[in-house]
């Protein structure tokens, strides 16, 4: 794989019910809720570390600006950061967007199209993964 650097998220666990998971990301006030993708042993407030994995509804480089996800509290639904690997034989990319995120690009778009360092912009469809790790 071209790039890759750590792909561990690391946050706070503000609660998980078993369906869903919501991490805050400190040093920001980024609260973000995903659908959980595996079991925790991590109570509320402490820390947690896991994977991100979304699905794009179509990405497209992007010329300026700096990573954020929109909204800061819920479900990401606007993203944007640089790619810091492609994985190609799971045709999906890992973005830094606050935190990093393995993205698979939109139906008909390859991992390919993109290479480390290039900043990406593009909507998630709904059902982003976070699952935690020991």
């Amino acid at each position: 794989m071209q790039g890759v650097e750590s792909d561990l998220v690391r946050g706070v666990l503000e609660s998980a019910n078993g369906s869903e998971i919501t991490i805050s990301v400190p040093g920001t006030e980024y609260r973000l809720r995903f659908a959980q993708g595996g079991a925790t042993a991590v109570h509320p407030g402490k820390r947690i570390k896991g994977h991100i994995h979304a699905k794009a509804l179509r990405m497209h480089k992007a010329d300026a600006g700096g990573g954020f996800i929109e909204p800061i509290m819920g479900q990401p639904r606007i993203v944007q950061g640089v790619v810091r690997g492609v994985d190609q034989a799971s045709n999906r990319l890992l973005c830094d967007v606050v935190v990093p995120m393995w993205v698979e690009p939109f139906d008909g778009q390859q991992a390919t199209e993109f290479t480390a360092g290039d900043m990406v912009n593009f909507y998630v469809q709904s059902g982003i993964t976070f699952t935690p790790v020991a």
